[in-house]
């Protein structure tokens, strides 16, 4: 079975005082480890965090150099906005591919677990398997629901993120369709899975 890659190293710049792996990836067991899930969660979404900090630095840099050199901060800028946009972006990308491999990995074991109802005449208690398996299914069901808080809690990360981006880059656009789509994502504030995103 093959896992999803999750993670670029320009996710990282800014970030994290060692070099970045050029790759992570994440399996089923991942998954099911919500306290080490959250925390690679966590790692990942830390460029969000950070954006408005970015931001505002690579505007002092370019009025800096702008004055130094005398020319249009226009262009530099436009550069400077495109370039955090495909970080920004590809961290969206990543995550949400994390996130949806776990829902679906989860909901596929749900569903090879729900439990039977017993038949009215025999008592529950009379198949240990059905308690057993009961109780599998609502470990697991408690799982699901927690990865989907975690992908609203994504949705209202987005927005702001690209509210935030918006306030520093007004008349900034995506060039593609593939941005048009994560950007109108994003924008709305809803959950979900916008296109894949070729690593830079």
């Amino acid at each position: 079975m093959s896992y999803p890659p999750f993670g670029t190293s320009s996710a990282y710049n800014d970030s994290f005082p060692t070099p970045p792996p050029r790759q992570v990836t994440i399996s089923a067991e991942t998954c099911y480890q919500m306290g080490a899930f959250k925390n690679m969660v966590k790692q990942y979404r830390r460029l969000d965090d950070q954006i408005i900090t970015r931001l505002n630095r690579a505007q002092a840099q370019l009025r800096d150099q702008s004055r130094i050199s005398g020319s249009e901060q226009s262009s530099d800028m436009q550069g400077m906005c495109l370039n955090l946009w495909h970080e920004m972006m590809a961290g969206w990308a990543h995550r949400q591919t994390m996130l949806s491999f776990c829902l679906q990995t989860v909901a596929r074991s749900m569903e090879g677990k729900r439990p039977v109802e017993p038949v009215a005449s025999t008592p529950a208690f009379s198949s240990p398997m059905h308690g057993a398996s009961a109780r599998g299914w609502a470990e697991e069901e408690v799982l699901a629901n927690q990865l989907g808080n975690e992908e609203s809690i994504e949705a209202i990360i987005r927005k702001r993120s690209l509210d935030a981006f918006k306030s520093r880059c007004p008349f900034f656009h995506p060039p593609d369709n593939t941005g048009k789509e994560w950007w109108n994502l994003a924008d709305s504030g809803m959950s979900g899975r916008g296109p894949d995103v070729q690593s830079s």
